[in-house]
């Protein structure tokens, strides 16, 4: 369902009302923001303040000393702060405090969980990862479980906002795909386990361009700026992922460039964009508003379009068939994090949580609902596009309770998409966070 848009204004919006002491509406944001001169700051911007004053000194600072993770380069984070200790038992009558993307997980599941483990839970939800992180940083909320992307987690980890993981209270992480079991980001999963993983692709209305137009189509995204599609044409409120789209429309394929020749043609497609279709940038738009008739095309995540049957006007096969996503293996392939927060009052049942959803068959309902695919080994692959359909006493008809629709197999994360060629989206550098987050700004503004 929803994920995370990495570009916003919330964070921006959050740090000028921590300033003023009152509250900011986008309006006023923007008018303020626009007439001062005030540039939205990017992510780095935000987590430099992470940086840990007692690790800096003439050989390097903060999160920079440890440098960026590349699958080429990969990363052994440093240990801050003490693991728990093993053997311990779950705090009792807890109530466990999970920061996580909206409508991202099973509640149901959640609730298995607490109902094995005598324990509550409460959820907070963020829009996107500036958010999450401006919140952390100010000490609004002490979490126990958090969602992150891999791009931030060296900087998290040098701010101490997260704990080092006791590893034997998650023996489930042996389940996941082996190369997760140790990834680039995160060399020996110090501090983190895969939820998910996910391609990013478009998602397309059936009855109106068919499945053999846009895969037989020269350069599919391309479709995205075609004129007879105006007003019908959605983007993510993402900046890495949107500006990510357009480079690769352009045939441009490093997707992590800093030139900034490619990115000012990258901005100039995105202007284009929003000249011959009059694109709109969204956060729901590929699950939920693409299944209503609003979008004939999204840039899409997998996971997102296959969880629009939740969204369809009514649960019909006839409605349910509409949606389809288009994916060739050139396109970013992801993954989503699960990591224990470093203040959390209940470490122990934090690290049981992250235990419960790396099991095969809980991590496989929550798939069923949410639609992301988790990295399990057991899972066949070539059996995700089998649908036999659920059916109850009100209806004749309902969505498949396994897991991807026959007719959108694109949809399906294949593993070897992850190999060492890998298209990711990869941390930036300071400078190339600004360059991009420009490029974005200018985007927005017209």
């Amino acid at each position: 369902m929803q994920r995370h848009p990495r570009e916003g204004w919330k964070a921006a919006r959050q740090i000028m009302e921590a300033r003023t002491g009152r509250r900011v509406s986008r309006r006023d944001f923007l008018r303020t923001s626009a007439g001062a001169g005030i540039a939205l700051p990017s992510l780095a911007a935000i987590m430099a303040a992470c940086t840990n004053p007692r690790e800096t000194g003439a050989e390097g600072s903060g999160a920079a000393a440890i440098g960026n993770a590349t699958p080429d380069n990969p990363r052994t984070l440093p240990v801050v702060g003490e693991p728990i200790a093993d053997g311990l038992e779950s705090e009792k009558g807890a109530t466990l405090q999970i920061y996580n993307w909206d409508a991202y997980m099973w509640r149901k599941v959640i609730e298995e969980f607490c109902a094995e483990e005598d324990c509550d839970y409460e959820w907070t939800t963020f829009n996107n990862m500036e958010e999450a992180v401006t919140k952390i940083q100010s000490g609004q909320f002490n979490f126990d479980v958090f969602f992150p992307t891999y791009d931030v987690l060296g900087k998290l980890v040098v701010g101490e906002f997260l704990r080092p993981l006791n590893k034997s209270y998650i023996p489930n992480l042996s389940n996941v795909w082996e190369e997760m079991q140790s990834p680039f980001y995160d060399v020996g999963s110090q501090y983190s386990v895969p939820y998910v993983v996910y391609s990013t692709g478009i998602s397309y209305r059936r009855d109106i361009i068919s499945d053999e137009e846009i895969h037989n189509a020269d350069n599919p995204r391309a479709m995205l700026w075609d004129p007879q599609y105006n007003g019908k044409v959605g983007v993510y409120d993402s900046s890495r992922d949107t500006i990510a789209f357009a480079l690769q429309y352009l045939g441009i394929d490093d997707i992590n460039t800093e030139d900034e020749a490619e990115l000012q043609k990258a901005s100039d497609a995105l202007q284009e964009l929003s000249d011959l279709v009059n694109a709109r940038v969204s956060i729901n738009g590929s699950y939920a508003r693409l299944p209503k008739g609003d979008f004939t095309l999204h840039e899409s995540w997998s996971g997102d379009i296959n969880a629009g049957w939740g969204y369809v006007p009514e649960y019909t096969q006839e409605n349910f068939e509409t949606l389809g996503y288009w994916y060739d293996g050139t396109g970013p392939v992801d993954n989503d994090l699960i990591t224990v927060g470093a203040k959390g009052e209940n470490p122990v049942l934090a690290h049981k949580f992250l235990n419960f959803f790396l099991d095969y068959q809980h991590a496989m309902d929550n798939y069923s609902w949410n639609g992301y695919q988790p990295p399990q080994t057991q899972a066949d692959i070539d059996s995700l596009t089998k649908t036999e359909g659920r059916y109850s006493a009100e209806a004749k008809w309902a969505p498949p309770v396994t897991y991807v629709p026959e007719w959108m197999p694109d949809a399906v994360v294949q593993r070897e998409w992850f190999g060492s060629d890998a298209v990711r989206l990869l941390e930036l550098t300071p400078e190339g966070d600004e360059k991009w987050n420009a490029v974005w700004e200018e985007f927005n503004a017209g």
